[in-house]
């Protein structure tokens, strides 16, 4: 023991040397630490903002249900998407009309054919056939692109008209 307070006496000042070197290391540690407690502590606020009181666990539980209510809601959409896409593919999509005059000796354009198709080609084809006397309106099925029934030339190229144009075409149309 005799031998280290001597070793003591004749190197203290090497060892207040060191142990000064040791304490400005020891501080700089200290400062780099509180510097990273500090960037952890804002991270850990900005996560937490709106639920003071509440641990790290807490929160992280909400954010899973709040993840959670999401994907119920996206899948409830996903649902109602698919329900109104399989409407829309039934739904009218093509027109196609065609005015003429039916008799020749009344003037005008007052007869018209309108195919009104879904997206497979189903749907109807409307005819009014005007006179001086009546006006006649009929209408006839339409099945993937064909009519069990004889078509006229007007009503088969309404049709035609129909199968080549969309709704959007035909809005342009007559606009």
């Amino acid at each position: 023991m005799q031998w280290l307070f001597n070793f003591i006496k004749e190197n203290s000042e090497l060892l207040i040397l060191y142990s000064a070197i040791a304490n400005i290391f020891l501080i700089m540690m200290l400062i780099l630490q509180a510097n990273k407690i500090s960037k952890l502590d804002k991270k850990y606020k900005n996560l937490a903002r709106g639920m003071e009181d509440k641990n790290l666990e807490e929160i992280i539980y909400r954010y899973y249900e709040k993840i959670d209510q999401t994907d119920i809601r996206i899948n409830k959409i996903d649902q109602r998407l698919a329900i109104v896409e399989g409407k829309l593919l039934k739904s009218i999509q093509k027109v196609g009309m065609v005015r003429y005059n039916a008799f020749h000796d009344i003037g005008g354009d007052l007869s018209f054919s309108i195919a009104l198709l879904d997206e497979e080609h189903n749907g109807f084809i409307l005819t009014s056939i005007y006179g001086r006397s009546n006006n006649v309106v009929y209408g006839k099925p339409i099945k993937k692109g064909k009519s069990s029934y004889t078509l006229s030339a007007e009503e088969l190229q309404a049709l035609d008209r129909a199968k080549n144009n969309s709704l959007d075409e035909y809005a342009k149309a007559i606009s």
